[in-house]
């Protein structure tokens, strides 16, 4: 049985030591790193072909930062990485 999720459902994920914990309402999965890595490439894919499915061709910009232990230089080598990012320095 397939389960819908409403938009008001509670999706979480969060990282304990070398494993993914995912959230979706009220039910929790912990994944190893190999699994979750797997898995977040099998969503975008079908993801994507679910999208123009719908007729969706919006582009949309969708990232994920964990700055906590960011130093300047590091910031500076995903900058030529990427020239779309975006950084916000306060201190």
């Amino acid at each position: 049985m397939i389960e819908h999720l409403g938009r008001r459902s509670p999706i979480s994920v969060r990282v304990d030591g070398i494993n993914v914990v995912l959230t979706l309402g009220n039910c929790s999965v912990s994944l190893d790193y190999d699994t979750a890595n797997r898995l977040a490439v099998l969503l975008r894919g079908n993801g994507k072909i679910a999208k123009q499915n719908a007729g969706d061709m919006s582009v949309k910009v969708i990232g994920f930062a964990n700055l906590t232990d960011a130093v300047l230089d590091d910031l500076k080598a995903q900058k030529s990485r990427d020239p779309t990012a975006v950084f916000s320095l306060r201190g």
